[in-house]
């Protein structure tokens, strides 16, 4: 699987383009309550999008999970490790920076050591402690995938399910906690699983209607769930509960949506731009929110700018494209390439 997918290169700009979104929406999410009008807007627009990350996980396990190759275990992770590692120290040292100087926060040494160690230094690094683990584990599931057949899969599959997103269903309907705990079968790593079945065991395009009915099914329980949830709340105060990446309703959206472009496949060519700007997304996803921060605090310069039906589209265009235009250019810098790669 050395050659490129061209449906795979616009899959992952789709996905990054879909980040930035959720992260201009949250921000109203989060400063307004379900009796205004925005708040709806916003959670209409973010409960349609949750499925970017998941498609990266997906997109992940496809490439390498799928591989045939002889790489020891060793170079395996000095190659994958050493892309996530070295861009996980800087912008985690960035991101601290900023707290420090800009929010007025004070940690000492111990403190920014644990904070490191525990994800807790900016909201959107956790997808690189994820993704970490999952480069660690990729040797050993790249062996059971080599010997899986269709019906392991599915076994592998419906436990996945089980455990790590109807579970925790369970227990927010009854609250009751599920003895079998859903640690079992870390929920992203059954992403990284999907993608690679995908791929080894292509579901057919009759497939697609009775996916895109359950992925608007997942739509729905998203939206109105998450209304739900959060009625009489004071903002700031949101429950991400049905935003979450793993829960079934989840799950549906991310299977249709990879299915889609992968049926779309043979259509979904990549260009120059779109090869550039799939090989960006790493770094567009870590720059953004410094990108979305200092043109609201220099520029004022947000998801309300004129008003939010203006603001969002607007301002989710501009970051995109200097989150992108500031990724090419250390790209093409010696040594700073290295931090996004």
């Amino acid at each position: 699987m050395a050659r490129r997918y061209g449906y795979m290169d616009w899959m992952r700009v789709v996905a990054i383009i879909t980040v930035v979104g959720v992260h201009v929406v949250s921000k109203i999410i989060n400063s307004t309550t379900t009796a205004d009008w925005e708040w709806h807007y916003a959670n209409a627009i973010d409960s349609a999008l949750r499925w970017c990350v998941p498609i990266f996980f997906m997109l992940s396990g496809a490439l390498l999970l799928t591989r045939d190759s002889n790489e020891r275990i060793g170079e395996f992770l000095r190659k994958r490790l050493g892309k996530v590692l070295l861009p996980l120290l800087f912008w985690s040292a960035v991101y601290l920076t900023y707290n420090i100087y800009q929010l007025g926060e004070e940690y000492t040494i111990g403190q920014m050591a644990g904070l490191f160690l525990s994800d807790g230094i900016y909201y959107h690094l956790w997808f690189l402690y994820v993704i970490t683990g999952l480069y660690l584990m990729a040797p050993f599931l790249r062996l059971l995938v080599k010997h899986m057949d269709k019906t392991m899969f599915h076994y592998f599959f419906a436990f996945w399910f089980l455990f790590s997103a109807a579970a925790p269903i369970f227990t927010r309907a009854t609250g009751y906690e599920f003895a079998f705990a859903g640690q079992m079968f870390a929920p992203y790593i059954g992403y990284f699983l999907l993608g690679a079945y995908l791929v080894m065991f292509p579901l057919p395009k009759r497939w697609l209607p009775t996916l895109g009915i359950l992925a608007a099914i997942g739509y729905a329980v998203t939206l109105w769930g998450t209304v739900i949830a959060n009625t009489g709340r004071e903002a700031g105060d949101f429950d991400a509960f049905y935003y979450e990446h793993y829960y079934p309703h989840a799950i549906f959206i991310s299977l249709f949506v990879f299915v889609a472009f992968q049926q779309l496949g043979t259509k979904l060519k990549s260009t120059p731009l779109v090869t550039r700007i799939s090989t960006a997304t790493f770094g567009i996803y870590i720059i953004h929110p410094l990108i979305q921060t200092y043109l609201n605090r220099l520029f004022d310069f947000n998801e309300t700018t004129i008003n939010v039906w203006i603001g969002v589209p607007l301002s989710w265009i501009v970051i995109f494209i200097l989150s992108y235009a500031v990724i090419r250019v250390m790209q093409k810098t010696p040594f700073v390439r290295r931090l996004v790669p």
